[in-house]
């Protein structure tokens, strides 16, 4: 090149103008090249500045279109359903089940999700954090406690768990197939279903109604049959080590150790326990289908089992000498939905030994 330009510029020189040396020539030819470099990598930085500028921008114009997505392309139940944003830390001193919750490791697609019903509250909140520390994002129902709910979410958020939370009354079986068939096209992937939410009450027979019988099956039996059924196609692509899972939460006293008054109650636990069973059958080999059945693990927070006197006397025929707590229950149902990569079919018992009396 340097020659090229040299022999180029010595050639044919202007009329009148003197011609250059070859030194000169070399000189001058070596200036172009220098400027031309300096000029090719100018357009370039500058190509490569714009292009990074305009791919800034569309990412932030694609996160502002997620946020400010139109009304019209939002299905019911994904309205309903509100997606939990992490608050600042100072926000996020809710300690009541004694538990501080560390970030999850990110893995994107690779994290598990999990739904789990009735989780604003109780043994349901201590699932829904035990999963998020395994590594799971979380979405859950709640049934009225709407602010506790919304603790739950931001906490889960700024643990890194991606979550959304659905209003959902369990005993409306209407509502429960609509939201079913809603999730099972909306969600993409899901690899666990926590049956949790119930409702439990006394039904002394002279005071027993078909209402309380019909509204404890619902909410207890046939809620979770429908959410499995429905939910089932998703559960079987499930790519986690075992397959996908459903844990159910049964009862220890409704599997041959009948309590006085609740009969309703123990139908509707008993018929909960059936369809585990028989899932298991019928989801196999693609999912696992088990439950765990405490005793107490939490105690009810009204009616006559709320009166210290009664708790004691209920203890006193619990080998452990305890009552257990909503961390041990959900510990048990993390274990079966993540980890009893060979067990299906199963009812385990966490009840301090109370079974064995």
């Amino acid at each position: 090149m340097h020659q090229f330009l040299a022999q180029l510029l010595s050639a044919a020189p202007p009329q009148g103008s003197p011609s250059l040396t070859p030194d000169q020539a070399g000189r001058t030819a070596a200036l172009i090249v220098i400027v031309f470099l300096i000029g090719f990598f100018a357009v370039v930085t500058l190509i490569v500045i714009a292009l990074m500028r305009r791919r800034a921008r569309s990412a932030e114009l694609r996160g502002t279109q997620r946020q400010q997505k139109p009304a019209a392309h939002v299905s019911a139940w994904e309205e309903a359903g509100r997606r939990a944003q992490a608050p600042p830390a100072e926000d996020l001193n809710d300690t009541r089940l004694g538990m501080e919750l560390q970030p999850a490791p990110r893995s994107g697609r690779n994290r598990p999700r999990a739904l789990v019903t009735g989780s604003s509250r109780r043994v349901g909140r201590a699932i829904a954090i035990e999963l998020a520390r395994a590594g799971c994002d979380v979405d859950f129902t709640y049934h009225a406690s709407a602010s506790e709910a919304e603790t739950l979410a931001h906490e889960l958020a700024q643990a890194g768990c991606d979550c959304s939370f659905f209003q959902l009354d369990l005993a409306d079986a209407g509502a429960v197939e609509a939201f079913a068939r809603e999730r099972a096209e909306t969600l993409g992937r899901l690899d666990v279903l926590i049956h949790n939410a119930a409702t439990y009450e006394p039904s002394p027979l002279d005071e027993l109604t078909a209402d309380t019988c019909r509204r404890q099956y619902v909410v207890n039996a046939l809620a979770p049959l429908l959410l499995s059924a429905r939910l089932a196609p998703l559960l079987r692509e499930s790519t986690l080590e075992g397959g996908g899972s459903i844990v159910a939460l049964a009862d220890m006293h409704a599997m041959g150790r009948p309590r006085r008054g609740f009969a309703a109650y123990a139908m509707s636990k008993a018929a909960l326990v059936e369809m585990v069973q028989s899932l298991a059958r019928d989801l196999a080999p693609e999912v696992r289908v088990n439950a765990v059945a405490p005793g107490v693990v939490a105690w009810p927070e009204s009616g006559f089992e709320s009166d210290p006197e009664a708790q004691a006397k209920y203890l006193r025929r619990v080998p452990l000498g305890r009552a257990g707590t909503p961390e041990e229950a959900a510990r048990a149902v993390c274990w079966l939905a993540l980890a009893a990569t060979y067990t299906t079919g199963e009812v385990l018992r966490v009840d301090g030994g109370r079974w064995l009396t």
